[in-house]
């Protein structure tokens, strides 16, 4: 009899644990589409030369590499960075993004994008021409949107 009441004491108590619900499933399509409106958004406001449009999709601790190899790290430093690029009236980006690939948990998410960005080069005040390819890492905020949590612009070629 013993047997039988624990027995039926651990299924009791089995049939009461609570389960976290299973993830939903990520809107790949959505979400992409969200991180490119973000993406484009940024690009123009950078070939607008406007500064606070060229830095609205960072996290306030973001690091964003140039291709250069200067790091910034956090909103306001990036900022501070930007200020002298979006202010050169030269400066013109092309950016073609790439697919984005999704945590499984969909709150974390990567692109890659190839870019061409011409500007005036600061220490010979000569127009400069470089390609390569942008690195970015995106986290899903508590209301939906996306921000850059890295940003990383490593320059392949230049004229």
């Amino acid at each position: 009899m013993r047997l039988i009441l624990t027995s039926v004491a651990l299924a009791a108590c089995a049939a009461c644990q609570q389960y976290p619900a299973p993830a939903a499933k990520t809107d790949v399509a959505a979400e992409t589409q969200a991180i490119e409106t973000m993406e484009q958004a940024q690009i123009a406001a950078i070939n607008a030369h406007d500064l606070a449009g060229a830095t609205t999709p960072y996290a306030d601790d973001a690091v964003f590499i140039t291709e250069r190899g200067i790091v910034s790290r956090g909103k306001d430093a990036i900022g501070t960075a930007f200020k002298g690029f979006v202010a050169d009236p030269t400066l013109k980006i092309e950016y073609s993004p790439s697919a984005k690939s999704f945590s499984q948990a969909g709150d974390l998410a990567y692109s890659t994008a190839e870019f061409t960005e011409s500007f005036t080069d600061p220490a010979t005040k000569k127009l400069v021409t470089i390609k390569g390819t942008n690195l970015s890492v995106w986290r899903k905020q508590a209301d939906g949107s996306w921000r850059l949590v890295a940003d990383s612009n490593p320059a392949a070629t230049s004229d």
